[in-house]
């Protein structure tokens, strides 16, 4: 796999092409992960982190240790070969399309992406480093990091702060590009700017509503993201309200 670096339309296409090329939507995400990748999509009730770590002991995976019991929104459990997507069957059709792409956004940026470096640079033998069977040595080490591959095995899960945000600035990073990814892929923002530019010239208040519209109806976004979305896309097309629009005067 080439390493352009963390550019979303690029792994979005890279995705796509692999499932075949042509996207319908809103997508089906799930069919199209396990299509296009080395996954498996379950639907679970009541997903936790014990719930989840439970079901990995199952499938003979070793679990990672000291993270805090929490409900789930899906879970990413890493394999040797491919990985296995855990979501919450009691969510909506919409929550359950985003957390199944942003699940596919890890596995294509924090696992295949690095298992294929690694591989690459440091040969298949570290397969066992990333996986857990065995510790890298010294040596491993210091080759891993000058050959930029993180020397330790991939986590099954990512833990919170006791208040419920991020532990870290590097989970905080991931998660964050990781939801970027999951919207390239589920509503590219060239074809949202299409659809946009194809209902006319519009003020900013109804091209922000005319964009959440197309977020939830046309690409199945949840209600908050694709409120979110309609605001980021608005705003990189420098379509600011005018000023009667800022002092509350209509268009």
């Amino acid at each position: 796999m080439n390493e352009p670096g963390v550019s979303t339309e690029y792994w979005a296409g890279w995705f796509w092409r692999r499932v075949g090329g042509g996207k319908d939507f809103p997508a089906d995400i799930g069919y199209a992960a396990m299509s296009a990748l080395e996954v498996y999509v379950e639907e679970v009730e009541g997903l936790t982190m014990l719930t989840a770590s439970s079901y990995a002991g199952c499938v003979g995976i070793r679990n990672a240790c000291g993270f805090s019991e929490r409900g789930l929104r899906g879970c990413l459990v890493v394999r040797r070969r491919g990985a296995i997507i855990l979501v919450e069957r009691s969510d909506g059709e919409a929550e359950k399309r985003f957390t199944i792409a942003h699940e596919v956004a890890h596995y294509i940026l924090e696992v295949r992406r690095h298992r294929e470096r690694a591989a690459e640079r440091m040969g298949r033998d570290f397969s066992d480093v990333l996986y857990g069977p065995r510790e890298a040595t010294p040596t491993e080490r210091i080759d891993a990091w000058l050959n930029d591959v993180r020397p330790d095995k991939i986590l099954h899960f990512m833990d919170r702060a006791p208040g419920g945000g991020y532990s870290c600035a590097r989970t905080m990073d991931a998660e964050c590009v990781a939801d970027d990814l999951a919207l390239e892929i589920l509503a590219p923002r060239s074809d949202m700017r299409e659809a946009l530019s194809s209902l006319g010239r519009m003020g900013f208040t109804e091209s922000l509503s005319a964009a959440r519209r197309i977020a939830e109806k046309r690409y199945g976004l949840p209600h908050v993201i694709a409120a979110m979305y309609a605001g980021r896309v608005i705003r990189r097309l420098r379509v600011g309200p005018s000023t009667a629009e800022r002092f509350g005067f209509g268009l």
